[in-house]
């Protein structure tokens, strides 16, 4: 599986949003975009991180978000109901094992370090209240984080968990 490198072109893709309809990569020219590859809302470590995005969008409004996860059209919405999200969430379900958005961005499974960080995480989400909820997906895909410029060249490709101070970096400047 290839990986997308920094100073590369973002894979242009087209999909349904679980809210705000249809999505294509290239209506984000001119605007700086990160785009989040999470795994599924039933994971304890993806809501904190979800809570995390929304805390970082707080602070730059002006940053625009592409939220992708493997949950079920039902369990994202679910998750989403009664929450204020004004960026859109695909459920990129797989077809047949393979999830072609994943594999666009070259998101495989978690490698031991992210595995690890993950355990790590885990606490801290326990210790914020999220639970453990349905298993939806492939339980050891990787999650990751892709800031895109105005041009639409890769910035930061992080291939694990969410960072914020790594992207707060590129948003400082």
């Amino acid at each position: 599986m290839v990986r997308i490198q920094i100073g590369e072109e973002a894979p242009n893709f087209s999909m349904d949003s679980v809210n705000l309809g249809k999505v294509t990569l290239k209506d984000y020219r001119g605007q700086r975009l990160l785009l989040m590859f999470s795994r599924y809302f039933g994971c304890p470590v993806c809501q904190l991180e979800f809570d995390e995005l929304t805390g970082l969008i707080k602070l730059y409004p002006e940053l625009k978000v592409i939220y992708v996860n493997q949950s079920s059209l039902e369990s994202a919405r679910k998750f989403l109901e009664g929450k204020d999200v004004d960026f859109p969430v695909i459920s990129a379900l797989g077809i047949g094992g393979k999830y072609e958005l994943y594999d666009l961005y070259g998101v495989g499974k978690l490698n031991p370090l992210a595995l690890l960080e993950i355990l790590q995480k885990a606490r801290v989400a326990r210790k914020n209240g999220k639970v453990h909820e349905a298993y939806e997906g492939v339980e050891t895909q990787s999650p990751a984080n892709f800031l895109i410029d105005e041009t639409g060249k890769v910035l930061l490709a992080e291939y694990g968990l969410f960072k914020k101070e790594k992207i707060l970096k590129y948003l400082e400047k």
